[in-house]
């Protein structure tokens, strides 16, 4: 079993999973009904949606690997990630930069 998921018979296009796309995020949004999929408020205006990496991972950008956060939602995400430490901080930081 890879990183990707799947097993022997399985391939998987890393590329296409490399970067939060369009795509990717209009998926889980459809698969949450464009809710938090936490507290369910619906997104809507300025209340835009935030995407978790569930298993931490922010290459991994597979449609189960995401989940759509509220802004109140993603705070506790960003305070959780921020007590791993400074390994934690930095990546929080590339993710922001990066857009992921």
């Amino acid at each position: 079993m890879s990183f990707f998921g799947g097993g022997g018979t399985e391939t998987f296009d890393r590329k296409k999973y490399e970067s939060l796309t369009l795509s990717l995020r209009q998926t889980v949004l459809e698969r949450s009904h464009h809710r938090c999929q936490k507290c369910s408020v619906k997104f809507k205006g300025s209340n835009g949606p935030f995407f978790e990496h569930i298993n931490g991972s922010l290459k991994d950008n597979r449609p189960s690997n995401l989940r759509s956060l509220c802004e109140k939602c993603f705070e506790h995400v960003k305070k959780k990630e921020s007590r791993k430490g400074r390994l934690g901080s930095m990546r929080n930081n590339l993710g922001q930069v990066f857009g992921k």
